[in-house]
């Protein structure tokens, strides 16, 4: 589905999302009803928007947001006593409903606003990016109760199982992990995650959600909530000169005072509020994580952080006699670097404590099966069984969970300038193979944001999403 997806392969990627989201049936694929269908829905709801089929992609996200708001209640239900759906899947992550990372829920309501808008329903548009700064904070207050029952179960688990845990203790920690020759590429990666992690924003913050906020409140007059967004903007990107200037004129234009800092940074030349153009560039292929395997001593699966190429390294934008170049707003990826490193201690705990439970249990069973009779043959039997069927069930339950939502981009890029005169944009994107896009913003648009799409160096499009207000 990936390799369709990256290289603009619509009918092939849609194909792949069609058998897992079909109606289930004893004789196909289909995801639906099963922990994985979430996920499932991200990608087609992300398809459907990056081919201009708004009203799938809004169907899609609804959905998906609906079944993950159906799995917090249950995790909450079950975390009350640490039991039921959250303890049982203690002997496999993948037994867990895939509930989105934080990355995914708020890009979730950042293309729901945009295909909104897409769709022409403006008004249905300005509601969601009012939600947008709630959505942030309910994500936070969300997977903060996450934690606080993951470690709540962990705890339990440790209590019923001393002697795994004390063996977890001394040979299951990440430093220890890390130390094994064997687990070369598993110390590499990591340190390669964490770097890319050092680049996220606290909190799980999305800047690209932080400015559609912003310009919900700026076109509807509201300057001082709009500085309360760019503020935030700026805490996040404060080497950012676009979102400097943004700041500043958000500040200067409520009436508010502007730091010192900000104080020879000049407002925009231009009105943010009305007949302007605003460009949104999504730009590579987000991370995602692909099945390798550690070491301590058991050789087990692990979910490794992988990451891909930008598309370019930014697009430059002429229009009316001016040019702008896009920068950065989003780094997409170090948002799942920055999550992924928080979750490591649980994930890695996890993984080696239901581990160590079911070589416990395994051995337990092969001891009784020799114990539980004085017939030589059918001692050997009965050890041969136990086996033969503990081996498969290991086998099978050895997987790493590398659930995520992949169609997202890399990064997002941001640019803005006043509508031109006649109505055309030349996008050049610098340092890839594409050849410059020419747009033409339909004359019903008073206003556009223009979407930029792509996921690879050789494939880019663009959808024009517009404003008919102002």
């Amino acid at each position: 589905m990936m390799n369709a997806y990256v290289i603009g392969n619509q009918i092939a990627a849609q194909a792949e999302l069609d058998s897992k989201l079909s109606e289930p049936a004893w004789y196909n694929c289909s995801r639906v009803g099963t922990g994985d269908e979430v996920v499932w829905r991200l990608e087609a709801g992300s398809l459907a928007f990056a081919f201009g089929r708004y009203a799938d992609a809004i169907r899609e996200f609804g959905t998906a947001e609906k079944l993950i708001a159906d799995y917090d209640e249950r995790a909450t239900v079950s975390a009350r006593d640490v039991g039921g759906e959250a303890a049982g899947a203690l002997s496999n992550l993948n037994a867990l409903p895939y509930r989105g990372w934080c990355r995914d829920r708020m890009g979730l309501e950042i293309y729901k606003s945009l295909a909104y808008l897409g769709e022409g329903r403006e008004d249905a548009f300005r509601a969601q990016v009012k939600r947008l700064r709630e959505c942030q904070k309910q994500i936070q207050d969300d997977y903060a109760k996450f934690f606080e029952a993951e470690k709540a179960e962990i705890d339990k688990s440790r209590e019923k199982n001393p002697e795994s845990a004390k063996q977890m203790d001394e040979q299951g920690t990440e430093s220890a992990i890390a130390g094994n020759a064997k687990n070369a590429e598993f110390a590499t990666s990591l340190a390669a995650m964490r770097q890319i992690a050092h680049k996220g924003y606290g909190g799980f913050l999305n800047p690209l959600a932080l400015y559609l906020s912003a310009l919900g409140n700026i076109r509807d007059g509201n300057w001082d909530n709009a500085s309360i967004d760019t503020e935030r903007m700026y805490k996040a990107l404060p080497a950012n000169l676009l979102v400097k200037a943004i700041h500043a004129t958000a500040l200067r234009t409520a009436g508010k005072a502007v730091p010192a800092e900000l104080a020879n940074v000049a407002s925009l030349p231009y009105p943010m509020d009305r007949d302007c153009v605003y460009v949104i560039v999504a730009n590579g292929r987000g991370a995602a994580f692909e099945q390798s395997a550690i070491y301590w001593p058991i050789m087990v699966a692990w979910p490794r952080f992988t990451t891909y190429d930008s598309a370019f390294q930014n697009v430059q934008v002429t229009a009316g006699g001016q040019m702008v170049t896009t920068v950065p707003i989003a780094d997409m990826d170090a948002i799942l670097a920055q999550e992924f490193n928080e979750r490591l201690p649980g994930i890695i705990t996890r993984t080696v404590l239901s581990t160590l439970i079911k070589e416990a249990a395994y051995r337990t069973a092969q001891v009784a099966a020799w114990h539980g009779t004085n017939n030589a043959y059918a001692k050997i039997g009965a050890l041969l069984a136990v086996t033969v069927v503990g081996t498969t069930y290991r086998y099978a339950m050895n997987t790493a969970d590398t659930r995520c939502w992949e169609m997202l981009p890399k990064e997002f890029q941001l640019a803005q300038m006043p509508m031109p005169a006649d109505r055309r944009l030349t996008l050049a994107p610098i340092g890839g193979f594409q050849a410059p896009l020419n747009v033409t913003i339909p004359g019903n648009a008073r206003s556009a944001i223009v979407y930029v799409h792509a996921p690879n160096p050789g494939f880019c499009t663009y959808s024009v999403l517009p404003f008919t207000s102002k």
